[in-house]
């Protein structure tokens, strides 16, 4: 076993250094490198199950698995060019290892998250071999069996080869592995310590602390799990102990780790998706996000004021080491300065992730007290290496969706569908869409939901007239909720693991803590001055009025707390206050905004004057 670990951590860290050197030089030709990310993430992701597994029935399958990932990405890699010119006339030797590669990457990505992509993409596959007798929407064609694992396995610019794996090679794998430097050279001992300083003396303070904390994390990470691993140690047995129940603490964390993924100036792996499929600058990407995460992060916060509010939470102090955390500082300050000054400098997103890793780690070694071992360091390189690969094998997966959706036309079908559905109605175009959404999202998998569903929802979007960015940002928001609703909830599991709760109540707590957020996408289509479109000044301050009182008013009816404890009258008048912002947000009637207001006031009001007479206790946050 521990020979497998050297072999693991030599692949690893020698599959960083060929990620780092290739942002600088470009060694080999773009297929080439596609090839090689490819066949270094199969034999890290089989390497890492072989050092989890002991059975040894499987031990020998994992190393079958192994030497077939090598014979299958060293074919493609001596015969690249002879590939690309015979892509429509493979000999059987090219069906064979096209047939192989396939399979180990649908074994990779069931190894990695589970059976339920690895099970979509072959229904996906199969499904137009008996789509020809479907009517529409519902009709597809299909090539012959051949043409189809060429299309699928071999062909170098499409399939497992298509946009997803190019995306994970030269977009997504070093920021993996960025902000598993970041927790080896312990940058992450500053969130904590600015968390504490921030929120130490509030009544909600370890919750409000949770998203603070996990906001920061969010920034160098944009890992929902890593998140929830870095910051709930601390944060969820201090909520715990304050009064929050084990599903309550593991929702806040959960939630508030989630948002992460929508957090500038690195967000989650399906942001840099979006860059790599849109082309839209990746930099745009982030400014045009921070408006969504400050409203995403707000709403968690009014939440846990109300309800460390109704539970009467007693403050409690949280020492904070000034010293250190100004000591400290530089390990996340710099690296996030780098980041940002070199995309306003247009660089591109490899180079970028190259000088962040480099700064981080070259800070870390100037003090003592945070200088990592070599040990620690190479650990840390080989756990976001593998984490990297995980995606990497996942992203090819998606491909062989990617590519039976584009050459049978049933990405076409499922657009012209969206529209027959709706009615041509864009709201119930919106409603179908999170549905889909939603369910793509059970796989527990963000990149998987955007990277599916973008592919025919956007253009649908677009037929109806909604413009690019707004369209791919309502999927991108809408499939990070995979990761806190039910039924698979990863960042709900993982959190009630931390918090000893249990994992359903956890995740309908964090779909609590959500209400308000789960509206937000569709704020993007009808506020555009949220994604910073251009929007007419009546407009857009009647709109950021509306989304205030929605992101209140959900949580005090879901808490039932404003103030005071409220009654039932009171929990059914602030959802009416934020279902009629929401109508005005999408009919633009001013009456319906004024009515909204009315019951706001109104609410403020009744509950202030009940805390004055003491029918209530009007608390601090």
């Amino acid at each position: 076993m521990k020979t497998i670990e050297i072999v693991t951590a030599i692949i690893g860290t020698s599959t960083f250094l060929y990620h780092m050197v290739y942002t600088q030089y470009l060694v080999q030709n773009t297929v080439s490198h596609m090839n090689t990310h490819l066949g270094l993430a199969l034999l890290l992701v089989f390497l890492g199950t072989l050092q989890k597994t002991k059975r040894t029935g499987w031990r020998i399958s994992l190393y079958v698995l192994l030497l077939l990932a090598v014979l299958g990405a060293t074919y493609v890699q001596l015969n690249v060019e002879e590939l690309q010119e015979r892509a429509w006339f493979n000999t059987s030797l090219d069906l064979v290892i096209g047939a192989m590669l396939i399979f180990l990457v649908l074994e990779g990505t069931r190894e990695s998250f589970g059976s339920l992509v690895p099970v979509l993409a072959i229904l996906v596959v199969i499904y137009p071999f008996f789509g020809q007798y479907f009517p529409e929407p519902f009709y597809s064609t299909s090539l012959p069996i051949k043409k189809t694992i060429a299309n699928l396995g071999i062909c170098l610019s499409r399939g497992i080869y298509g946009t997803a794996l190019s995306v994970s090679a030269t977009y997504i794998f070093l920021w993996v592995v960025f902000g598993s430097v970041l927790q080896a050279t312990g940058g992450v001992r500053f969130f904590m310590q600015v968390g504490r300083l921030i929120c130490g003396r509030l009544r909600s303070g370890p919750a409000m602390m949770a998203i603070v904390t996990s906001s920061l994390v969010g920034m160098v990470t944009g890992s929902t799990s890593a998140n929830i691993a870095i910051t709930g140690s601390f944060t969820i047995p201090l909520m715990k102990k304050i009064g929050f129940t084990p599903e309550e603490a593991g929702a806040i964390e959960a939630t508030a780790s989630n948002g992460g993924q929508i957090m500038p100036p690195i967000m989650g792996v399906a942001a840099f998706a979006m860059a790599g499929i849109t082309g839209i600058p990746y930099l745009k990407i982030a400014t045009i996000a921070i408006i969504p995460a400050i409203f995403y992060f707000f709403t968690c916060g009014v939440y846990v004021v109300l309800m460390a509010g109704k539970l009467r939470i007693a403050p409690m102090t949280e020492k904070v080491d000034v010293k250190e955390l100004l000591l400290s500082g530089p390990l996340f300050i710099v690296p996030l300065a780098i980041i940002v000054i070199l995309f306003l400098l247009d660089y591109t997103v490899m180079f970028v992730s190259f000088w962040a890793i480099t700064s981080a780690i070259v800070l870390s070694l100037i003090r003592k007290e945070t200088r990592p071992s070599l040990g620690t360091l190479i650990n840390g390189l080989t756990r976001g290496a593998i984490a990297g690969a995980q995606i990497g094998v996942m992203c090819a997966c998606v491909g062989l969706i990617v590519t039976t959706f584009t050459m049978t036309g049933l990405g076409v079908e499922m657009t012209s569908g969206i529209e027959i559905w709706s009615g041509g109605s864009l709201l119930f175009a919106l409603v179908i869409i999170s549905s889909i959404c939603i369910v793509m999202g059970m796989m527990g998998i963000t990149l998987t939901a955007y990277l599916i569903v973008s592919m025919f929802a956007a253009p649908a979007l677009m037929k109806m007239g909604v413009d690019l960015v707004p369209a791919h940002f309502f999927v991108l928001f809408v499939s990070i909720f995979a990761f806190v609703t039910p039924p698979v909830a990863i960042g709900a599991l993982v959190a009630s693991r931390l918090a000893g709760g249990t994992y359903v109540k956890t995740a309908i707590e964090a779909c609590k803590i959500n209400g308000a957020n789960f509206v937000l996408p569709l704020l993007f289509i009808y506020c555009p001055f949220i994604l910073l479109q251009p929007q007419e000044l009546p407009e857009l301050l009647g709109g950021i009025v509306a989304t205030l009182i929605i992101m209140t008013t959900i949580p005090m009816g879901i808490v039932g707390y404003f103030l005071v404890r409220l009654g039932l009258v009171e929990r059914v008048l602030s959802f009416i206050a934020a279902i009629i912002s929401i109508l005005y947000v999408v009919f633009q009637n001013y009456m319906l905004l004024g009515g909204a207001i009315g019951i706001f006031i109104l609410l403020g009001m009744f509950t202030y004057s009940r805390a004055k007479r003491g029918r209530g206790v009007v608390v601090s946050p």
